[in-house]
């Protein structure tokens, strides 16, 4: 089973290009397109699959704090 959580864009890379550096350091390419710095995104392992809600992640983040 994989734990996917949403992680919060810190930079947009210029090289290699279309690359993310997110909050927790990792590097990944985006599936999604439009991000922003700020936006949050669902990241498995290296990729962004799903741009999520600042409301969403609280509640996905509530939710493994209490182990739910």
């Amino acid at each position: 089973m994989c734990l996917v959580v949403p992680l919060k864009v810190r930079k947009k890379l210029l090289e290699p290009r279309g690359q993310l550096l997110m909050e927790d350091g990792r590097i990944v390419r985006s599936l999604v397109k439009n991000i922003k710095v700020g936006d949050y995104l669902i990241c498995q392992q290296d990729l962004a699959i799903e741009k999520v809600s600042k409301n969403k992640v609280q509640l996905i983040r509530n939710a493994l704090q209490k182990g739910i």
